[in-house]
């Protein structure tokens, strides 16, 4: 007797499906995000200048930029692994294996985040710590890479696109910050400056989210097949890649962080405000971002009375024009004879 092999699941076809379903425009998504982390990596050398004598003040930039250049190498190494897994699946697709989905974006995650590590190993060689530091930049390249291998394709495009929308919105806001705190009702006190960029920083967020979750299912819409989950994950991810980039930026730049929180109180309580900062606005992204997406996703939903009665009105309008045709016909016939 032959055993017959039992099919599998609908669930687990349907993650194979959605795993392996290509990603369009990743190429074009690893360029953009290659280009955020160069500019990133520009601006932070033009604050930190060339071969600098490390002082307080060049600890203090390093520590402002660090989060940034963290941030800028996940979404760099995640959408490199995203293009390397659509590379090869265009080569070789029936090798693609879900190991070997992994190792392939992970490579190309690694060897993002390799480059990223040796610009400050180059360029900063007396930076405290700096091992560290090279260290948190070269995981998080690896670590996005991995991200892009173990997720739906389509998925992590949509939130490569998303946290590109996110980094667009954090850009705008730092070249209007003034005027931005101004409009918040920034005054002479110190009291008034702080209500109003705590303001900033709560709209600024919020839109920042709105612009995630809009970019996630903008990609998404065109995407036949996928149901709500890859909408909510792609609306949230730009938030929690944020997020998971502070992790690292906090583990990498421990040291670094607390040879600066020594030199005063002040700038103890400054870093311990903008850590804060950034964490709450990343949890905002995270959930306006997936919120958004929900909705956007739900507005092409029809309840099942209103497609039964789509369905009954197109039966009922098909079979009156074969009705008008068909007297029509006879009517004609009758002419004739």
């Amino acid at each position: 007797m032959t055993r017959q092999r039992s099919a599998p699941p609908p669930e687990q076809t349907r993650t194979r499906s959605d795993q392996a379903r290509p990603a369009p425009g990743a190429g074009t998504l690893a360029v953009l995000a290659l280009a955020w982390l160069a500019a990133v990596f520009g601006s932070a050398r033009h604050t930190l200048g060339v071969a600098p004598r490390i002082d307080l003040l060049v600890l203090t930039q390093a520590v402002l930029a660090l989060p940034a250049v963290i941030a800028a190498t996940l979404l760099a190494g995640a959408a490199t692994g995203l293009a390397a897994l659509d590379l090869a699946a265009r080569r070789a697709p029936a090798a693609l294996a879900r190991w070997v989905r992994l190792a392939v974006a992970a490579t190309a995650g690694a060897i993002v985040g390799g480059v990223a590590a040796a610009a400050p190993a180059l360029g900063y060689p007396d930076l405290p710590s700096l091992a560290a530091i090279c260290g948190a930049i070269a995981g998080a390249g690896l670590l996005g890479g991995a991200l892009a291998g173990v997720l739906p394709r389509t998925v992590t495009a949509a939130a490569a696109t998303g946290t590109l929308a996110v980094f667009l919105v954090g850009l705008a806001v730092g070249l209007f910050d003034g005027d931005l705190l101004d409009l918040f009702g920034a005054g002479e006190s110190a009291e008034s400056v702080t209500t109003a960029n705590a303001w900033v920083r709560l709209t600024t967020s919020l839109v920042a989210g709105v612009a995630a979750g809009v970019a996630g299912y903008a990609y998404l819409r065109r995407r036949s097949g996928l149901r709500w989950p890859a909408y909510l994950m792609a609306g949230s991810a730009p938030g929690a890649l944020v997020l998971l980039a502070e992790v690292l930026t906090r583990i990498g730049g421990a040291r670094l962080f607390h040879l600066v929180s020594q030199a005063s109180p002040h700038d103890a309580t400054v870093l311990g405000l903008l850590q804060t900062a950034r964490v709450n606005r990343a949890l905002t992204v995270l959930f306006a971002g997936g919120l958004v997406a929900l909705v956007w996703f739900g507005r092409t939903l029809k309840p099942p009375l209103a497609k039964e009665a789509e369905t009954t009105q197109a039966e009922e309008t098909a079979q009156a024009e074969g009705t008008a045709r068909a007297e029509g016909a006879e009517a004609n016939g009758t002419q004739d004879n």
